[in-house]
């Protein structure tokens, strides 16, 4: 028998064993005690399940929420059989700088509040007996841990799982900004055929081999490869398995995105000594200046939203079933990319889109100020470290996922300090060295030639919430073509909405006062929409916000602490009609009808405009029973203007085939107005 064919027999069997094989994972998320730093002993301490915050009374709009340390305590068994293994606590998130301490002894620090972090612990341990955890976090306002600046409220606490892993006594780099320790860099991807490495970090001592085979969804093994090294205690090594998959099925976004496992193994002296499954997808990513995004050779241009993760009461200590909510509601409204603000969201939400098929535009944390006492760029050695450190926690943290398509450099800073330029290739070059497959992108509202550092840009407008009109996007649009059509650009925008604020279409409302109207969200939307939809040279339209969000710094239109820019509020359980709009226009394979305006349903004019989003061919609208004419929608709306309605309750009804939508709107026309 050929050797070649040994070794495909080897990779059969290994396929074949447990995930778990040479590796074993604990979860920690129960049985925690925690104190502030504003208690004086730890005798108060309560007990707490992960994930967790201690700041409810930012996500209840306090401007003054605490920000300081916060003491999680838990004690925990090393079994006896944990000795002569390797031992790893992993964390999947602190914010902000989390300090951990075992049995007194500090096992490593984390400069940076959403990724995660993992301290190798096996000299610790009291094995056979019980040991002790102690866990400082501090979300303290600090100038050297990103982001400096922004109107995201700072949420303190171990907000995700905490895992201890144990391995052999050779591993798969758990502590390599804890990665999965594989990456696997695609080198060329074609339908025909996808050339790949799977590059394993390892750390140990003596003579190894690692194992690799590739399988494909229905768990055909396409690929298999395998190479040697030998460890250096103290030292880490990498061991790279080139390998060949023929006849691809590619990653294709919502169309198809096809995952693909690879499996890893570890060995020493004929034992698996660790072993990680991870998962991911073979695509291709370009833009281009005229014709926009393309995937895998074809157009594919990117319709997407700005996506916060914090909920009331949690925070960011959200769930991973939160996550797959908020992924739904991305999916029902039909966009197929976000972009992920500012901070890396919890490990699911990439997972999700994964699967979904979502492209996703993951940000480092350099965001630029949103008040007026921000610091957004500090030009200091522990700011530049901590932005450089941070950038490599999201991008090998999330180098597997075939939804990260695009790593965003900045996030609407200004070039105020000269020196932000050096640092913002810096960041740049890091990812393109680090990460050739992937494109680099900026969020930018300012002139200048930081604009020019990345792949791709987007443009952040205001126009008609911050100052002018929605419209002033067609001027902007006309000027821009003009000068700058050598950028691969795209365009974001957004305005707040109240879904308590309701009437009639007026003048721009203050974006910083109290009266935010959800009709003037839904009108800017549509504005803005009509005049980019068409537009092959952008490269992506990115609505935002996804869902409102916790600012605890803001009390604009009658709320505190809460960014309403979203499409969906802030508890997830209303859909503003700005998202109708969008899913009427982005999601075809749901048809579905939604009358506009429902929820200003006291009005005092008889006679009304009726709007629909819908995406179905034709609407036929009812008026206490009495069809009012049908319509085609344009662009996912259908209007009847000029309805008349009588003095009290009315029944309206759309349908549209087996679809259909209602709702009660009266009519008071002798109650005096109130004016806005």
């Amino acid at each position: 028998m050929r050797r070649r064919d040994i070794i495909f027999i080897l990779m059969l069997l290994f396929v074949a064993l447990p995930a778990a094989a040479g590796r074993e994972t604990y979860n920690l998320n129960s049985g925690w005690r925690f104190f502030d730093g504003r208690q004086t002993s730890s005798d108060g301490a309560r007990t707490v399940m992960l994930p967790h915050t201690w700041n409810p009374d930012a996500t209840a709009g306090n401007a003054h929420y605490y920000r300081g340390t916060g003491n999680y305590l838990k004690e925990f068994d090393a079994p006896s059989a944990w000795s002569g293994k390797r031992v790893f606590l992993k964390g999947y998130g602190g914010n902000s700088v989390t300090t951990v301490f075992v049995n007194s002894r500090l096992a490593g620090e984390h400069r940076g509040g959403h990724t995660a972090f993992c301290f190798e612990i096996t000299d610790l341990l009291r094995h056979g007996a019980q040991n002790f955890l102690r866990v400082v976090v501090n979300n303290s306002p600090s100038l050297d841990v990103l982001p400096t600046a922004g109107d995201m409220s700072v949420y303190g606490g171990l907000f995700r799982d905490m895992e201890i892993i144990v391995t052999g006594r050779n591993a798969i780099a758990l502590t390599d900004h804890a990665s999965d320790g594989v990456y696997i860099r695609q080198r060329n991807v074609s339908r025909q055929r996808v050339e790949a490495d799977a590059v394993v970090k390892l750390s140990g001592s003596g003579n190894v081999q690692v194992r690799v085979a590739v399988t494909s969804a229905r768990g055909d093994t396409v690929a298999v490869g395998s190479g040697r090294t030998t460890l250096t205690r103290g030292a880490m090594a990498t061991v790279t398995v080139p390998f060949v998959v023929d006849n691809p099925r590619l990653w294709h976004g919502v169309k198809d995105p096809h995952l693909y496992s690879v499996h890893v193994a570890l060995m020493s002296g004929g034992v698996i000594e660790d072993a990680v499954e991870v998962t991911t997808g073979f695509r291709h990513v370009e833009a281009d200046a005229a014709r926009g995004f393309f995937l895998n050779g074809e157009s594919y241009p990117l319709r997407g939203v700005v996506v916060h993760q914090d909920r009331p009461l949690v925070g960011n200590a959200i769930t991973a079933r939160q996550a797959a909510e908020d992924v739904a509601l991305i999916k029902e409204m039909g966009a197929n990319a976000v972009r992920v603000f500012g901070v890396a969201h919890h490990p699911e939400f990439y997972r999700i889109c994964d699967r979904e098929g979502i492209v996703v535009w993951s940000d480092f944390p350099l965001v630029g100020p949103a008040y007026l006492a921000d610091v957004a760029f500090v030009d200091t050695e522990a700011f530049r470290a901590n932005g450089l450190s941070q950038a490599t926690d999201i991008v090998r943290q999330q180098f597997n996922h075939p939804s990260v398509a695009i790593w965003g450099i900045f996030s609407n800073v200004r070039m105020r300090d000269r020196a932000l330029l050096p640092f913002v290739l810096a960041l740049n070059d890091f990812a393109k060295s680090e990460d050739a497959m992937r494109l680099t992108a900026a969020s930018s509202n300012d002139n200048g030639e930081i604009n020019f550092v990345t792949d791709l840009i987007c443009w952040d407008h205001h126009f008609g919430w911050r100052e002018g009109h929605p419209s002033d996007i067609n001027i902007w649009k006309r000027d821009f073509r003009a000068q700058w059509s050598n950028l691969r650009s795209a365009v974001s925008y957004g305005a707040g909405a109240s879904i308590d604020h309701q009437g009639p279409l007026g003048l721009r409302p203050d974006d910083d006062g109290v009266w935010h109207p959800e009709q003037w969200q839904t009108y800017l939307h549509e504005t803005y929409y009509e005049s980019l939809r068409d537009d092959a040279w952008l490269w992506g339209i990115f609505a935002g916000n996804m869902f409102d969000y916790g600012a605890a710094g803001l009390e604009q239109g009658g709320l505190r602490g809460i960014n309403n820019t979203g499409l969906v509020t802030f508890d997830r359980v209303h859909r503003k009609d700005a998202f109708y709009f969008y899913k009427a226009n982005w999601n075809t394979h749901d048809p579905f009808v939604h009358i506009a305006d429902r929820r200003w349903n006291i009005r005092h004019e008889a006679v009304q405009n009726i709007k629909v989003f819908t995406n179905i061919d034709e609407a036929e609208l009812f008026v206490n029973g009495i069809s009012q004419g049908r319509l085609v929608p344009h662009h996912g709306t259908a209007a009847w203007e000029d309805v008349e309605l009588r003095n009290g309750v009315n029944l309206i009804e759309v349908r549209g085939g087996e679809h259909s939508d209602t709702v009660r709107l009266e009519i008071r026309s002798d109650e005096r107005r109130t004016l806005y």
